[in-house]
């Protein structure tokens, strides 16, 4: 018998020929200058494919919706060219080859399609650049970096509060750059142009004001930003804010303490009166797993058959490392309070802990968590994710290998070698959480 199918994510279908396209209804307000009621692009011939295809095709109709909010002339012709007339035709345009290669279709849809968006007001530079095919890229600038950093994030579904957060870190970052290295680093500075000194002065800067680690977050923002348009965009230069040295900066083992045998007896009691809580403080007790991996399972992520949960990116959250995505063996009482939370008419895409699958629900679970925590642990170095530090020790303590225990902790690996193979077998990783249970 065949395999069901599975649900088709939001924008996509099968067709009759069993490929898989996705479609997605152009805007009213945007029809003036996109000459279609519905754009389409193939995905792939399976499943698989339509998912793996599905990410950058998906940014790539969210830039193109964004057109009249891009920056600069090129990009708008560019964006509208795309829209209109289809990739071949902006790929022709980037490369200079209009007009030169006879291989190549007239240069007549162009001209055509500027005279349709002259008539529905699209501005003159604008028109001109689509009408002589000129769409040549700004230059990447730290503000063009941070302009297409915040858009993707915006395109991916980052959470609105998450994307105010970063928009106000980008705000004070800029504030210090040009405190620090003048006003037109920020807005004409180009990438390839920006040396580590540069960066290393903008570090001492922020010293002035900030602690140590604060300064390794702030330059970690500008670093993944940089790296992320290097790879989208192409780029061949390096990364300026990579491996910036911050002294003072680093994790100690005083920084959290694990919650204390002691602390854990007088803790249980506190969250039995609300099953919600207690299924999440034990689950984090016995997994070590992230509060935000615990908080996003989904029904189809608990696994009654091996009595195990799967950690995966799901419409709840994303992962913190690639790392991240494991299956957790659950303890006895673990799986009891899960399973419990299950009712027949679920499905696997439902939130196990509903309360908390919205905007901030990671920040309001530990809220929830915290206001029992604090009753009766109140040294300030002991939190909830003093539950992770707690099993990281356990495990230490009952031999089990470091390599095994990052695996069941979701901890990035040291060496390209450990990155190989479909990782540690479910019960090897039972055998060594039930000797710390």
């Amino acid at each position: 018998m065949d395999d069901p199918m599975p649900k088709l994510p939001h924008y996509v279908f099968r067709r009759a020929n069993g490929t898989y396209r996705y479609k997605r209804d152009v805007p009213k307000d945007l029809r003036k200058y996109i000459r279609k009621k519905t754009l389409y692009r193939q995905l792939g011939a399976s499943y698989d494919e339509a998912l793996a295809a599905l990410p950058r095709v998906h940014r790539e109709i969210e830039a193109i919706f964004q057109v009249e909010r891009l920056t600069s002339p090129g990009e708008r012709a560019s964006a509208l060219i795309q829209a209109n007339l289809g990739d071949v035709w902006v790929e022709a345009a980037e490369r200079g080859k209009v007009g030169q290669d006879p291989k190549m279709l007239p240069i007549d849809p162009y001209a055509d399609l500027a005279d349709e968006l002259e008539d529905a007001n699209v501005p003159a530079e604008v028109v001109d650049r689509v009408r002589f095919a000129n769409v040549s890229k700004p230059e990447m600038t730290l503000e063009r970096v941070f302009h297409l950093y915040l858009q993707d994030k915006a395109q991916s579904g980052t959470e609105a509060t998450k994307q105010h957060s970063l928009e106000q870190r980008i705000t004070r970052l800029r504030q210090d750059v040009t405190a620090c290295l003048g006003a037109t680093f920020w807005q004409y500075r180009e990438l390839p142009e920006i040396r580590r000194r540069d960066v290393n002065t903008l570090r001492d800067h922020l010293l002035t004001r900030l602690a140590p680690n604060s300064v390794i977050r702030t330059l970690n923002i500008a670093k993944a930003a940089v790296n992320h348009v290097i790879r989208e965009e192409e780029l061949d230069c390096r990364n300026p804010f990579a491996a910036i040295k911050v002294e003072g900066s680093g994790a100690s083992k005083t920084d959290r303490l694990p919650l204390s045998e002691e602390d854990m007896q007088v803790l249980l009691p506190a969250y039995e009166s609300n099953a919600e809580a207690l299924t999440l403080f034990v689950t984090l007790a016995d997994t070590g797993a992230r509060l935000a991996e615990i908080v996003g399972l989904e029904v189809g992520d608990l696994a009654e058959d091996s009595q195990s949960i799967h950690i995966r990116p799901n419409s709840h959250r994303g992962l913190k490392t690639r790392n991240s995505a494991r299956h957790i063996p659950l303890s006895p009482r673990a799986f009891t309070l899960l399973r419990d939370r299950l009712s027949p008419d679920h499905t696997d895409t439902d939130p196990l802990f509903p309360n908390y699958a919205g905007p901030r629900g990671n920040d309001k679970a530990s809220a929830m968590l915290m206001k029992r925590l604090r009753r009766h642990v109140i040294d300030p170095k002991k939190t909830i994710h003093s539950l992770r530090h707690r099993m990281k020790d356990r495990l230490r303590n009952t031999d089990c290998p470091e390599a095994l225990s990052l695996a069941i902790l979701g901890h990035s690996q040291n060496t390209i070698a450990d990155n190989y193979g479909a990782g540690y077998a479910l019960e090897k990783m039972r055998q060594a959480l039930q000797r710390a249970w």
